[in-house]
């Protein structure tokens, strides 16, 4: 029985195995038809893009992207360590278009500024949102906005369970035993004396506010109203007047010492004042030719000086300024060319008097007793008289020439010469900082 079941069974077995097989072949078949109508229509349609694109392109332009292809291949070669692979498609790159280099450099930096603008086009608004938020944070949260810094400032240090009643927060450990003493922990009075060498006698008050950046105690003390009471009667003397009484117009109203330090017309300390004059100067004739006269341009430097203490430095020399600076940096060892005397503050206007005596050899006299008395020396004074005036970027960065008067002594006879002030001859004197100027200082202010 066994037999022939399995003898009845193998027919039917055999049919399903054929209409497998027969699926099978069809469906292959149908797949490969339809792959082959997909990739035939793909290729005519970019077969026909292709030859649009042809068209419309010029032989230039062809030429362009070829040499593009091939210098983009280059530098990928390059990049691989494949520099001799790498050479022969630059050679052809540039047999195409010779400054190919320039111009796949100048299309690689605006892809890059292309995708850096897309990447950060929407921070500003991202960030006036976060502004936004932190205002409104502020305004619900019910704290007071303060819009003078000084006052904020104030109120911060009032904080007691961060600075604990002193005017600079100490990072030390309380629980760790030190020797040393903080900074913070110093009295007001000896942290103000401090800040009087800081800015010493040369007044050197942009050292004060370099540390009143340093945090909210510094910011505080440098805005203490003696220090810049002390600096405006050392910059005006007599002169500087009263907070109080001021005159009837709003800006000569001044709010604090600082802002009349700030806002007021004055000279500036931490550097010189410097004007370049030229001109053309006709020469003598040679004795070879009659006819050829030379003409010699003639350049040279004015420098002005001016201290806290009164005092005043002119030098008149050929020196560009990178030398001429210098001779005037030690006051108290003065150069022979070097014009010294006093200046004073009246408004808008600083009068100088100058004064460099000038022997002419010693002559002496005998009295009846064989004593030797020497003659007075010939002297000369110059008086000048400049306007301060300021630049679009700095106040009181110019000094404009008004007045020019020589006086000379000879033989106890005052002559005095005014001289013509013109542009070409008297420029404008322009202010240049100089750092060794202020590197040392030698008294506190006071």
């Amino acid at each position: 029985m066994s037999d022939v079941d399995s003898d009845g069974e193998q027919p039917g077995r055999e049919t399903g195995t054929n209409a497998l097989d027969e699926f099978r072949e069809n469906w292959q078949r149908e797949l490969q038809e339809h792959t082959t109508n997909t990739g035939s229509r793909s290729r005519s349609e970019a077969g026909d893009r292709l030859t649009a694109a042809n068209s419309n392109l010029s032989e230039a332009d062809l030429l362009q992207a070829k040499a593009e292809s091939l210098y983009r291949t280059a530098v990928q070669l390059e990049q691989r360590g494949k520099v001799y692979d790498a050479l022969p498609f630059y050679r052809k790159a540039t047999q195409i278009v010779p400054d190919i280099e320039f111009k796949f450099y100048e299309q690689q930096k605006q892809k890059l500024s292309n995708d850096v603008s897309k990447k950060y086009l929407n921070l500003a608004n991202d960030l006036a949102k976060q502004l936004d938020l932190g205002q409104s944070d502020a305004t619900q949260s019910g704290e007071e906005i303060v819009d003078n810094l000084y006052e904020k400032f104030q109120h911060d240090l009032r904080q007691e369970n961060i600075y604990k009643g002193k005017m600079i927060a100490s990072s030390r450990d309380a629980n760790v035993l030190t020797t040393g003493l903080h900074f913070a922990d110093l009295p007001p009075e000896i942290v103000m004396r401090i800040l009087r060498w800081v800015v010493s006698a040369q007044l050197d008050m942009r050292s004060l506010e370099q540390c009143a950046a340093v945090c909210k105690g510094f910011y505080v003390y440098a805005r203490d109203e003696e220090l810049w009471r002390l600096a405006c009667v050392k910059v005006w003397g007599h002169n500087v007047g009263t907070l109080e009484a001021q005159d009837s117009d709003v800006s000569n109203v001044y709010h604090s010492w600082r802002d009349m330090f700030v806002r007021r017309d004055r000279v500036l300390f931490n550097g010189c004042y410097i004007s370049k004059t030229t001109y053309l100067r006709m020469g003598e004739n040679s004795f070879q030719d009659q006819f050829y006269r030379p003409v010699q341009l003639v350049e040279y430097y004015r420098y002005i000086r001016f201290l806290p203490d009164g005092k005043v430095l002119m030098m008149t020399t050929a020196d560009e300024p990178a030398q001429g600076v210098s001779k005037l940096k030690h006051v108290h060892n003065v150069r022979a060319e070097i014009l010294r005397g006093r200046y004073r503050l009246f408004g808008s206007t600083v009068t100088l008097v100058l004064q460099k005596s000038q022997p002419r050899g010693l002559v002496h006299v005998r009295q009846r007793r064989g004593s030797i008395m020497p003659v007075d020396e010939d002297s000369s004074q110059f008086l000048i008289e400049l306007r301060i005036a300021g630049t679009t970027k700095r106040r009181c960065a110019q000094l404009v020439w008004s007045h020019y008067t020589l006086v000379q002594k000879r033989n106890k006879v005052d002559i005095s010469s005014e001289f013509d002030l013109t542009e070409a001859k008297y420029p404008a004197l322009r202010f240049s900082t100089v750092k060794s100027y202020h590197l040392d200082a030698d008294a506190p202010l006071a």
